[in-house]
This record gives C-alpha cells, structure tokens and sequence, in this order.
C-alpha cells in the first residue's frame, strides 16, 4: 500500500514539476526583438504575445515542439515509474490452517493482502504477522476467531479465543476454576468454534453429626452423596434430615442423628399388699400386724432407646418373677376410745391384764393376800411403742423404778379415794418421772384424753410378789 502510493504521487509531482518547465520555457523563447524590460515582464510578456501575429506563429511553432518534448518526457517517466512499481512487489504467502496460498503484492494492507489471496475473514478473526513486513513481505497466518459457550452454574457467557486451549481462554477472561469445581473439559483441551463448556461450582454443605460439624464440597447429588463424601456413615437405626435421596442446594444443613438401642436386665422389688382386719376387739385407733408383709423379687428386661448419646425412651420388652411376696394382714380397732369416767366408782380394773387364778380380793375390792402395801402417787402415759422390759404397752404394764419394783413385780393398784381400780399389773417400763422424783409410777392408759383425766393421783400399792 504505501509503496503503491508512493508511485502515484511521485508521477503527479513529476507532471507538476514539467510543467512549470513548460512554463518558464515559453517566456524563454520569447524574440529579442519584442522584449521589453519591464517590472511586470510576465504581464508584458503576455500582451507582446497577444497583440503580434508574427511572434505568435512563431510561439507556436517552439510550443508545438516544446509540447512534443513534454509528452516524450511524460512516457519516459510513466515507464520508468510502473516499471518501478513492478520491481518492488513482494512474495506474501497466506497461510488459514492448512490452507496457503502465495501471491506477489506491492501494496495493501495485512487484510486487504488476505483478501487478494482470496480469503475471507471476519471482524473478529485474528492476523499473525510475527513472520512478515511490508518491505520483504512473507508470511500472513490467519487466526481464525473461535466462540466458546460458557455455562458457568447456569450463567452462560460467550469467549472469543484463537489457537488456545480452554485454559488459557480462562486465563485471559478471569475466569477461575478451582480443583473442586466439576468442568466439562480437561482445561488442556484446544478450543473450537462452537464449543460447549459445562462448569458446575462447587458449594458446601454443613453437616452436623456426632456433636461436631462436617462439611462436604460438592457440586451437586444428593443428601446420601453429602456424607458419603464426608465419610459419615449411618447406623441401621440412625436418622437423617432431610431425607437421604433429597437434591442438595447451596442451603442445605444435614442432621445426622444416632439412635442406638441397649438391652438391659435388672432385679428389682415386688410390694406387698396389706389386707385390713377391722376387729372390735381393740380399741377405735388401735392397730396390729396380724402377718408381716414381706416383698418380693422380679427380673425386669428393659430395652434402652438413645438418641446422640442421651436416653430418651425405656421399654419392658420382659417381666419374670423370681420371688414371690408375701401380704400383710393389719388388724384395725373398731371399739370406741374408752374414758377414764368410765371406770368411775364402777369397781371394773383399767388394767387388761387377767389376774393370776390365785388372786382373792375382798369385798372392798382389795387383795386379801399381798406382802406390802405403799401409800403412793401415779401419773399416766401412752402411745409408747416399745417397753425397757420387752413387753407389750398396754394397760396393766407400767412403769416404775426399777430399784425399787424389779421388772416382772406383780402389784395391785386403786385409787386412793377408791373411785378408780387401775387393777393388777406388772412392772414393765421406767421412765423420766424416776428422776424427776415427783411421782412413784406411770401407769400406762389407752388414750390420752384418760391420761390427761387422770392426772397425778394418790394411790395405794399392793405388792403381790
């Protein structure tokens, strides 16, 4: 191209150049004869020419051989610049894969070469010109433009690239692809024009199991891919959430909970039942264990349910006893709680106890035989659940000082007034009152209500014993 303007304008600037010779000629060959000096000698020049005949002839008989010189002039010129055009074409040789063609061009652009060569390119095909100049020309290859179709996680985006593989197209567009994304190609692959690029991003997934947190990086599957990747492995009765054949997305959260199950024996007690005997027999309040209960003995199999470490459930899958127990029969009091007024002046004992066969009293109510008698004082108690001697509580066991009525002493005892006879009784118990020193003996009542009617009274003591 630039030699080929380079030609043309030196033959514009040539034909300018004869020109102006041409023009100075025409003044030079003017006659001497009509020259005339003057200031303006061009303008004279030319009125001298117009207004003489002879010297007009004459002009144009040295112009038309002036003219004959310029057109000589002129072909030699045109011959020599077209043969100077010709001699400096160049060899330029096109190369489209593999494909080339060489032709010999001594102007043009890169492009319009390839044109003549015969090739057509588009806008965005590519030119190598590593190997050619305009001066020496050489060789044109054509890097032919090649679209690649980018699905980046649904995104889809179009690459232009030329001889590259895809990885260098990533390179060059930015666009990153870690080791944990999945892509369609090996990124070592050459590109084509119209090649499909599949690129799935990797994403993670949390999953909470066994009290810590896994992650997966996946780019895509299910739940049961999730942890087969996080190498967590599912019991028989382990549950997960969401279930296992559920999509992943970018906002799932697993939970992998453990349920194991324990078999478990243990021995454990069988209550007894009580069984009530209402007598009237004893006193309204009163009550006797008539057959101590007595429990029993059962293997219980239980099946233990733990959720991530913790129990949550506890079945009987079996029972079996291996001792029986045995009931309690309680025998209850129905008769109503006596009073002490109701032994007033009725000469019937307070005591229950049955006096020995040997026993006479008077007509007085007194013992006809006894080894001592003591004028004395008595309070009254109840309620205790046990006596010092071992015997039963109840009225006609007393309580005494024992150093002075041994345990086991048989005695006799009315009021001193004779209004109330507690009757025959043993010496039993001891108590408080013997320190105190305020009273002799304490004689055991069925109530209070007749412990407190009672009082401290005088007495009289017969000792039968």
């Amino acid at each position: 191209m630039h030699k080929k303007s380079f030609s043309k304008n030196l033959t514009n600037k040539t034909f300018v150049n004869i020109m102006t010779l041409v023009a100075k000629g025409n003044r030079g060959l003017t006659q001497k004869g009509f020259t005339t000096k003057t200031t303006n000698a061009q303008n004279k020049e030319s009125i001298m020419i117009t207004n003489s005949a002879s010297v007009n002839n004459g002009v144009h008989s040295r112009r038309f051989r002036i003219l004959s010189a310029v057109v000589a002039v002129l072909f030699v010129c045109s011959v020599t610049i077209t043969a100077f055009a010709t001699t400096n074409a160049v060899e330029v040789t096109v190369v489209d894969g593999e494909k080339s063609v060489s032709i010999s061009v001594a102007s043009g652009s890169p492009r319009e070469i390839v044109k003549k060569a015969g090739f057509s390119i588009s806008a965005n095909d590519d030119l190598d010109l590593s190997a050619y100049n305009t001066e020496e020309g050489g060789t044109i290859v054509i890097d032919r433009a090649k679209v690649v179709r980018v699905d980046d996680n649904g995104f889809i985006s179009y690459l232009i690239g030329y001889e590259e593989t895809i990885g260098e197209v990533f390179e060059k567009e930015g666009i990153e692809v870690s080791k944990l994304d999945e892509i369609g190609v090996n990124t070592s692959s050459d590109i084509y024009d119209g090649m499909q690029v599949f690129i799935k991003r990797a994403f993670t997934v949390n999953i909470e199991a066994d009290g810590e947190t896994h992650k997966a990086h996946i780019t895509e599957g299910t739940v049961a891919d999730a942890l087969e990747y996080a190498g967590i492995e599912l019991g028989s009765d382990d549950t997960v959430y969401p279930a296992l054949d559920a999509e992943l997305s970018e906002t799932t959260e697993i939970q992998v909970t453990r349920v194991t199950y324990k078999t478990v024996e243990k021995t454990e007690t069988l209550d007894y039942t009580t069984e009530v005997i209402y007598s009237d027999d004893m006193q309204l309040g009163d009550t006797e264990i008539v057959t101590p209960g007595v429990k029993g003995e059962k293997v219980v199999t239980y099946v233990e349910k733990y959720v991530d470490g913790e129990l949550e459930e506890k079945t009987v899958s079996d029972e079996e006893i291996t001792k029986k127990a045995v009931n309690e029969i309680k025998k209850i009091g129905t008769r109503p709680a006596e009073t002490l007024k109701a032994y007033k002046n009725t000469g019937s004992p307070i005591s229950e106890l049955d006096p020995p066969k040997d026993l006479e009293l008077d007509e007085n109510g007194i013992p006809v035989n006894y080894t001592k008698k003591v004028e004395a004082r008595a309070t009254a108690y109840t309620g205790d659940p046990s006596t010092a001697s071992g015997r039963k509580p109840m009225p006609g066991h007393i309580a005494v000082d024992p150093e002075e009525y041994p345990y086991g002493t048989e005695l006799y005892i009315v009021s001193a007034d004779g209004s109330y006879v507690y009757g025959y009784c043993i010496a039993a118990d001891t108590g408080g009152f013997v320190e105190r020193g305020n009273t002799d003996v304490d004689l055991y009542l069925d109530n209070e209500d007749m412990c407190y009617n009672w009082g401290n009274r005088d007495i009289v003591i017969y000792v039968l014993n």
